[in-house]
């Protein structure tokens, strides 16, 4: 150690000369910009290749980098991945900290054939980056045109921070067929439509494709789409800018921890959203009574992997996607009730009086059936427990009446949230009544059900 620690002092004492000094501060500064700019992912140079390059002591360039960190012309990432900017630019007195320990940091020589290759013995190694105050006196960012977010990188913005966006963003893609929009319960994905032959149908500069966009919350818990920097800079200019008109300042919005852990931390997600919820309790439902009566209650399952795209957190709050939405659920719930499993049980038809005596058959609804059948078929103690139950799911097909006897003009209200939120949470704690309901039959352990329906954490925003 003492002979190292007398190299190093050595070593100083030779380029004390404030000139010479000046020149090496230089020549890293420079290092460290150009490695940065001529970098395919706006990376930063690894430190120990800082000495390597210039033909530095290791240490001693250690104490230039130091120089550089203090005076704000360069800053360090020091972790599993450092070759990007992650999360934050730390704080300058912990870097200081950090270069200090970097000086004990020993290689280690491994060969591949031919080849050998030093490996430094850490866990964190350390790359260096100019900061956005020497990025924007010497870079030219003009040739990033009209690209917003690929200039934040450029300019040393962290990688793996989020944008926040106005729901609506998403309409340009859901409601186009040549983009193939997906999602799932908290996050989604944007690509566009290929033909038969393989070839994308859309023109280069309307291409996309989005990694991932998640949801998040404003300070007044309405939702919002989040995206991280780093998938919003591999968007066409085009695209950017278009992104760009919808952004909400991120000091105003936070993202859905589910997401964060999922994005970031690469954890499963093990909620669920209202809407998967729904579907596994209508699957639920479909196997008990198609294996206890032989005829299932509802007409088909659903696959809940991939949702209708009106079925989704990520609903732009119009009154023609709320619409749209409860045409949607109404299909879900009551127009895929089957009649035929009411049948050799219940009267499918009724008398209706339409004049003085004369009477009509007509055949009965498919709510009417279900209530009939559940009163016939438990017992509660409140007798009214039944039309309860089903209450929601009449909701749900009044409010479909409302665009089909009257032209709704279209209108943006982010009242529409609560109401597609209240209307959901209802109809899933139906339909899941029902279900446990159900589970009383003495052949119902028959029936192998997911064993999380009763304990999953169901998430209502």
């Amino acid at each position: 150690m003492n002979s190292a620690f007398h190299l190093v002092t050595v070593k100083f004492i030779l380029s004390s000369d404030s000139g010479d000094r000046m020149e090496e501060l230089k020549k890293v500064e420079e290092l460290i910009v150009s490695f940065f700019c001529e970098s395919h992912d706006f990376n930063g140079i690894p430190l120990r290749q800082i000495s390597q390059d210039l033909g530095l002591e290791y240490e001693y360039s250690i104490d230039l980098v130091k120089e550089l960190v203090k005076s704000e012309i360069a800053s360090i990432q020091s972790s599993s991945n450092p070759h990007i900017i992650g999360f934050s630019h730390h704080k300058v007195d912990s870097q200081l900290q950090v270069l200090d320990h970097a000086k004990t940091t020993k290689v280690e020589s491994q060969k591949i054939g031919v080849l050998e290759i030093l490996i430094e013995k850490t866990e964190y190694p350390i790359c260096v980056y100019p900061t956005k105050i020497l990025l924007e006196k010497s870079r030219d960012l003009t040739i990033f045109g009209n690209a917003k977010y690929t200039t934040q990188l450029a300019l040393a913005e962290p990688q793996l921070t989020f944008r926040f966006f106005e729901t609506d963003v998403l309409e340009r893609y859901s409601n186009d067929p040549r983009f193939d929009f997906k999602f799932h319960d908290f996050n989604g994905s944007i690509s566009c439509q290929y033909d038969e032959d393989g070839n994308p149908i859309l023109r280069e500069e309307e291409r996309i494709f989005l990694k991932s966009f998640g949801l998040g919350f404003d300070s007044e818990s309405n939702r919002v789409v989040v995206v991280l920097l780093r998938d919003l800079s591999k968007l066409s200019w085009e695209h950017q800018v278009y992104w760009s008109t919808k952004e909400i300042p991120f000091s105003e919005c936070k993202v859905l921890e589910d997401h964060f852990n999922n994005v970031i931390l690469g954890q499963w997600i093990t909620s669920k959203s209202m809407f998967s919820a729904l579907i596994d309790e209508i699957n639920a439902i479909y196997k008990l009574t198609a294996s206890i009566f032989g005829t299932p209650l509802f007409l088909k399952e659903f696959d809940g992997q991939d949702s209708p795209k009106n079925f989704t957190f990520f609903f732009s709050p119009t009154s023609k996607n709320y619409y749209d939405f409860i045409n949607l659920l109404d299909k879900l719930l009551s127009e895929n009730i089957n009649k035929s499993f009411f049948e050799g049980i219940l009267e499918l038809e009724e008398l209706k009086l339409i004049d003085g005596d004369i009477y009509e058959r007509v055949r009965k609804g498919t709510l009417r059936l279900l209530e009939e059948w559940i009163v016939l078929s438990f017992r509660f103690p409140d007798n009214s427990y039944s039309s309860k139950m089903l209450n929601p799911l009449k909701k749900v097909r009044k409010e479909r009446q409302t665009p089909a006897h009257k032209v709704v003009d279209n209108k943006y209200d982010k009242s529409y949230f609560a109401k597609q939120k209240s209307i959901m949470e209802d109809c899933y704690f139906s339909i899941t009544s029902l279900r446990r309901n159900l589970q009383t039959h003495p052949d119902a352990h028959l029936v192998e059900l997911a064993p999380y329906l009763d304990k999953v954490d169901v998430k209502y925003f």
